[in-house]
């Protein structure tokens, strides 16, 4: 089944939003990605705590466990932080992120 249309089938009425959320997060750990909600507690951390955050535990656990995507996607969500909810990362922060994540990955 296409993306596009297991997103029509999620998006369907009679599809429950528990049920929708679920899979979605099923879906993403099994094609090698990082649940939805994982991608959300790690922006958490890094939004509140900054770059300090990559070197607690929590914050390592769920950023080892993104794709590449996910992680690049992350970083350009923190740069691109508003002042009235955070302040946005600078580029040799998103760097240190990255090589974060690398080190992790054993890249």
């Amino acid at each position: 089944m296409t993306a596009a249309a297991v997103l029509l089938r999620l998006l369907d009425p009679s599809t429950s939003l528990e049920r929708a959320w679920n899979e979605m997060n099923s879906r993403a750990v099994t094609e090698g990605r990082a649940a939805v909600s994982t991608v959300e507690a790690l922006m958490f951390g890094l939004r509140e705590r900054g770059a300090a955050a990559l070197a607690e535990e929590p914050v390592r656990q769920r950023l080892v466990q993104l794709d590449e995507e996910q992680v690049v996607k992350v970083g350009d969500r923190l740069q691109a932080l508003q002042p009235d909810v955070a302040r946005a990362w600078a580029p040799a922060e998103v760097q240190q992120l990255l090589e974060a994540w690398g080190g992790l990955r054993g890249g």
